[in-house]
């Protein structure tokens, strides 16, 4: 019976030793949940804690780097040093029960080391992504940068890469910015925001065929679609497609028939046609009026070119008025832009037709 006693009591010993491994506590870590939890000292009980942190029994243990996460760096808004702590909890033992399980807002139990990591990160994230619009606006470009770059480090998020590659366009870091921008394409291939952003790059390289392959893959894709047409419309102008500018003229007004800076913004388009085709008929204008037998060709064409160019600053000059009426306020951009309108169609028609008309008159050319 003596020899069955100590088997079971040796075995019952082992058992107990084997319980608490899983467990393993140390004097460190009471001290430190002691100092904190009890004490209210934060400073003291990261001593303990992180003295915790490496020894032998808790190498398989997540509670001390949680316990450093969620007690003492989140209270203090340390965000990298609560990442960081997340992290080795993770690693060490996702699978973990809390010490401290808590309820969600939707009644959801917390019980695991990953399941309330997911949670906290997505706070630490926010914070940060929240402190970079703030430096944003305070026009602290390079710590913005470093803390997205932080954010980064938190959670793989498109929003991160975004943000990076506009501020890098901002310091003029193309190289990181595109680096920046591809890993966003690859996250996201059909985000409207990076598409846009991509058109963006495209066209400032003067890549104008992925420039337009972007920006239409975004306008298929966009709700509000208005700002990224404009942008089409300029590379259409840009590349001399003219009736593909002013077809998507069209369509931005009807989709903006109250908005005056839409209206401007299509007038502008009609300017610069009209900018492009008076330097060229002027240009076909000096050479007729230095020969002593003009071509017949050349006299219809400078009309026909002329022509076109008044009704491009007609239009221009409509679009610019309707701006103006739209307008609560008295704008000096738009009665500028109709007045310049207005001296050069007062041009094109008292001098360059009357001056081709002449000419075809004593060439004996018919103008159409």
């Amino acid at each position: 019976m003596f020899n069955y006693k100590f088997l079971f009591y040796t075995f019952f010993s082992i058992f107990i030793i084997s319980c608490s491994g899983t467990n393993a506590t140390t004097m460190e870590y009471r001290s430190a949940t002691t100092a904190v939890r009890s004490e209210r000292d934060l400073k003291k009980g990261e001593e303990y804690a992180l003295k915790a942190l490496y020894m032998p029994e808790h190498a398989n243990d997540a509670r001390v780097a949680y316990f450093l996460a969620i007690e003492i760096y989140k209270p203090r808004r340390n965000w990298e040093k609560m990442n960081e702590m997340l992290d080795i909890a993770t690693t060490r033992n996702p699978n973990q029960k809390l010490e401290r399980p808590f309820r969600l807002d939707d009644g959801t139990i917390v019980t695991t080391i990953a399941e309330s990591t997911t949670i906290y990160k997505e706070q630490i994230w926010m914070n940060l992504f929240n402190q970079t619009v703030e430096l944003v606006d305070a026009e602290r470009y390079s710590d913005a940068i470093n803390k997205i770059n932080l954010a980064k480090s938190v959670l793989k998020k498109t929003d991160n890469y975004i943000t990076s590659c506009l501020l890098n366009i901002q310091i003029n870091d193309m190289m990181a910015a595109k680096e920046d921008l591809d890993n966003a394409i690859k996250m996201a291939p059909n985000n409207v925001r990076v598409l846009e952003i991509a058109g963006d790059f495209a066209q400032n390289e003067e890549d104008f065929e992925s420039a337009i392959s972007f920006y239409k893959k975004a306008i298929n894709l966009a709700e509000k679609k208005s700002v990224i047409i404009e942008k089409l419309i300029f590379i259409y102008v840009e590349k001399e497609l003219y009736d593909d500018a002013i077809d998507l003229s069209a369509a931005l007004i009807d989709e903006n028939p109250d908005d005056p800076d839409i209206y401007f913004n299509v007038g502008i388009i009609y300017q610069r046609l009209a900018s492009k085709l008076y330097d060229d008929s002027v240009s076909l204008w000096k050479e007729i009026t230095q020969q002593e037998k003009p071509n017949e060709d050349d006299i219809r064409s400078t009309y026909v070119n002329l022509t076109k160019t008044l009704e491009m600053v007609r239009q221009a000059l409509g679009y610019f008025m309707d701006s103006s009426m739209l307008e609560e306020e008295e704008n000096s951009e738009t009665e500028k832009a109709m007045d310049e309108m207005k001296r050069t169609r007062k041009t094109i028609n008292d001098i360059y037709l009357d001056s081709i008309r002449q000419i075809a008159k004593e060439n004996e050319v018919e103008l159409n």
